[in-house]
């Protein structure tokens, strides 16, 4: 995977959908589509369509494996869907956007 330049001016060029799906997986961690979209309240094709779209543009990879140690589980889940989280870049651009506004989530 090249990598991708992830900044500022890349941030804001996002649309509201977009960024919030980043930010439920920065809080959340890795999740598919069917969840992030019952969270968000998005319909299903327009999270699916952003999910595609934010990995080819960097801001997430897909989770590889067959099973998720997810927070709040007690146990590890298994993934029956295509599980999305933060590419390393978005994650380091993410903590240092927090740091810069000194607050704890974006």
């Amino acid at each position: 995977m090249m990598k991708k330049d992830l900044n500022d001016k890349s941030w804001e060029a996002l649309e509201q959908g977009k960024k919030a799906i980043i930010l439920d997986l920065y809080q959340a961690g890795p999740d598919c589509a069917k969840f992030l979209s019952r969270r968000l309240k998005m319909p299903l094709r327009e999270v699916m369509d952003s999910l595609d779209s934010l990995e080819k543009s960097g801001w997430l990879q897909r989770v590889r494996g067959t099973f998720l140690f997810k927070k709040g589980f007690k146990r590890p889940k298994h993934m029956n869907h295509t599980y999305y989280g933060l590419s390393r870049p978005s994650q380091l651009f993410l903590r240092n956007m927090v740091r810069k506004k000194g607050e704890e989530h974006p």
